[in-house]
């Protein structure tokens, strides 16, 4: 049974990847369509909690205006959350000996693969984008999803380090 919840660490990465693909597999008018809906419905939402009595054109206005802004936020949180969720079957799976111990081993062995395979994934993920329809994959999205990978990276880093505080010696 041990051995069988081991692999199901994976799962939560393979979900992840899943999102991810899925939603580079949508044509440009979907993915368009969807990220537009998305603004949209941001926007109502603060309009309302603000009370900013708005009209519907300049709620459409508004949606259109932070369209990118919320489409590079969806990048930057994708691969935040696949960097976490790869980091679980990293640090299930590989020896994990003296990492406690010593942060260089610990960045070694785990947060440098899980940022190499975020930004894999990433790179991947660009290519896959380019051969749809309406679509184009490119470097700069890359490095958005970096930023997501690097703020998953350092959080990961921030907690191995409290709880190394917070454990006895």
């Amino acid at each position: 049974m041990k051995h069988f919840l081991r692999w199901l660490s994976f799962l939560p990465a393979l979900l992840m990847l899943l999102l991810i693909f899925g939603f580079s597999a949508q044509d440009g008018a979907t993915s368009g369509s969807l990220s537009y809906q998305v603004s949209y419905w941001i926007v109502c939402l603060f309009d309302r909690i603000f009370s900013f009595d708005s009209s519907e054109i300049q709620l459409l206005a508004k949606a259109e205006d932070i369209q990118l802004l919320i489409r590079k936020l969806a990048h930057v949180t994708e691969y935040f959350l696949l960097t976490l969720t790869l980091y679980l079957p990293l640090r299930i799976w590989l020896p994990y000996q003296g990492i406690s111990v010593q942060g260089k081993h610990f960045f070694y062995k785990l947060i440098l693969p899980a940022f190499f395979l975020s930004l894999l994934s990433a790179a991947a993920d660009e290519f896959h984008q380019s051969l749809v329809p309406g679509r184009c994959g490119t470097p700069l999205d890359v490095l958005v999803d970096s930023v997501g990978i690097t703020v998953g990276c350092i959080l990961l880093i921030l907690c191995h380090f409290r709880c190394l505080k917070k454990s006895p010696q």
